[in-house]
């Protein structure tokens, strides 16, 4: 009798989900920049808008998905505290930022993340970072592009306040994935990701109220009531953003390929830019418009590299598995053959 190998067939999805999937990444992806800015523009309190979204979140993920939940020991939320603080200040800085900064500027800005990110990881051991040549190639576009933008794009004096704030969040932002990978992968708390969401967003709307009040926006709470529907279906928009991101890209993730995730991803911070041109009317110079480009065609490159990067890392560990005679290796069915 030999063994057979029965190998599970992969999940056959129609083209209307595949499409359905995709447009709700696209969605959520780059409508939560768009529905951001102009929720921002129609409630001009960013962080009484970032309370405002944790409690939505914070209240819809038990709703549907209370199944998932873990919340963990005392134990495991005391460890993620500090995670959650800096997701309070991820989000605050990114929707002040917003308030002080075009959309296309926001886009540039955010480009020089990858440049933190291998700064910061490739100091760390742990972090296992490998730089390869497309990845200096990928830098040297975005810093390239970065720089062009900078230089001839007009106006940009005005968003100083959006820009530092931008500058901070990428910190803060570098600095609270460090921690999540460290507290989720190389010493785990015990905690379901539905279980992260509603901790880090109960923490980021307990802690809203104080903030506003050392940035002063209870004095100017009273734009609240000024807030036109058109407004407050923006700050739905954004909420549902918040909420179903990580969800809809996922899902989207399982139904397409990389190459083609990599396209959605990066024809989504076009459309964030097309946007701000079409209908906030942001207007760019030529030679800041092709710098905005190439610090895009920069970000892109670097997404690639690093999705081959982790590609190749996958097919060492499983080469070793590869090596084992059919009959020593696992079987996931068994099939006899008189």
């Amino acid at each position: 009798m030999a063994a057979t190998k029965v190998v599970a067939a992969a999940p056959v999805y129609s083209e209307l989900d595949i499409t359905l999937s995709v447009c709700a990444f696209m969605a959520a992806s780059a409508g939560m920049s768009i529905a951001n800015k102009m929720a921002v523009n129609a409630l001009p309190l960013p962080l009484m808008l970032v309370g405002i979204q944790c409690l939505f979140t914070a209240v819809l993920v038990p709703i549907v998905a209370w199944k998932t939940v873990n919340m963990g020991s005392w134990s495991d939320k005391l460890r993620w505290f500090p995670v959650s603080i800096l997701f309070v200040g991820m989000l605050g800085t990114s929707m002040v930022a917003l308030q002080h900064c075009s959309l296309g500027t926001a886009v540039v800005v955010r480009l020089l993340s990858p440049v933190l990110s291998v700064a910061v990881e490739s100091t760390f051991n742990r972090a296992k970072f490998v730089i390869t040549p497309w990845t200096i190639v990928a830098l040297a576009t975005i810093i390239g592009g970065v720089a062009l933008y900078a230089v001839f794009q007009s106006g940009l004096s005005g968003e100083t306040i959006g820009i530092v704030f931008m500058v901070l969040n990428m910190l803060i932002g570098t600095s609270e994935r460090l921690m999540q990978r460290f507290l989720m992968v190389e010493n785990p708390v015990n905690m379901s990701d539905t279980g992260f969401m509603i901790y880090n967003n109960s923490v980021c709307f307990l802690a809203m109220p104080m903030l506003m009040g050392i940035f002063h926006e209870w004095g100017s709470v009273q734009a609240i009531t000024n807030v036109t529907p058109v407004g407050w279906t923006f700050i739905l928009w954004s909420c549902l953003c918040g909420a179903s991101i990580s969800y809809v890209g996922f899902r989207a993730q399982r139904r397409i390929s990389a190459t083609s995730f990599l396209i959605v991803a990066n024809l989504n911070k076009l459309l964030v830019v097309a946007f701000g041109i079409i209908v906030l009317g942001e207007v760019y110079k030529p030679l800041a418009a092709i710098g905005a480009f190439v610090s895009l065609l920069g970000g892109a490159i670097y997404t690639w590299d690093r999705k081959m990067n982790a590609k190749k890392v996958q097919q060492e560990q499983q080469a070793p598995a590869k090596k084992l005679t059919e009959e020593e290796e696992p079987l996931i069915d068994e099939e006899e053959e008189v």
